[in-house]
């Protein structure tokens, strides 16, 4: 990896809005949570447009992220390939969302284009904007030389809307208080089944080491 000698390390969240900021246009919101140890996302995509009628199209995302290193002088970027569905890839519901988002060593921002089905046809979206929504949080390691037992002085699971939230909240924005407040707590009530998915990864994470 070129042109950066720090990145995150570890479990930690993402979440970007994605799309063109005119009117009519959908727009993308993006969360994922990132493991680097085997560059892995897992999370939730939301695509929403102001037509009629309204859409508004939730998916559970799974995929995984690859660096692009370049020579110099040009900088490396980060390439997440993604896909969704309802119930995530253990489910049998057909995929109905992909992604390729393209975004700095530091993913702070970047270009996307992604593909949704909105029940009639696949509609594609291209080379739209993508910002992170608040910074990558600051309890990540912050070196990729640590080893996996110092990953375990940092909090293993923040909750996604984290950054979101304290975004709303220096804004006074009460409607976007609201709304991210309650996909938190829908995110909270989740937990169990995310706890069991974490004890599940741990044991297979287990049995590859054995190998």
């Amino acid at each position: 990896m070129s042109g950066s000698t720090t990145s995150p390390v570890g479990l930690f969240p993402l979440s970007y809005r994605i799309g063109n900021p005119i009117p009519g246009a959908p727009s993308l919101a993006l969360n994922l949570l990132v493991y680097t140890p085997d560059q892995t996302v897992r999370g939730t995509s939301l695509i929403t447009q102001a037509v009629n009628p309204p859409l508004e199209l939730p998916s559970d995302v799974w995929g995984q992220y690859t660096y692009l290193t370049v020579m110099p002088p040009s900088t490396s970027k980060i390439l997440v390939t993604a896909q969704g569905n309802q119930g995530g890839p253990g489910s049998n519901s057909v995929v109905t969302f992909k992604i390729l988002l393209v975004v700095g060593e530091d993913w702070q921002s970047g270009v996307a284009n992604y593909q949704y089905y909105n029940g009639h046809q696949w509609v594609s979206v291209e080379n739209v904007p993508a910002h992170l929504v608040g910074p990558v949080p600051s309890y990540t390691l912050q070196t990729h030389q640590e080893t996996a037992p110092a990953l375990q002085a940092y909090p293993p699971i923040h909750p996604l809307y984290a950054a979101p939230i304290h975004g709303a909240i220096a804004s006074g924005d009460l409607a976007q208080m609201k709304t991210l407040a309650s996909q938190a707590q829908e995110q909270l009530e989740q937990l169990p089944q995310l706890r069991n998915a974490l004890d599940a990864a741990k044991d297979e994470i287990g049995k590859l080491e054995r190998r």
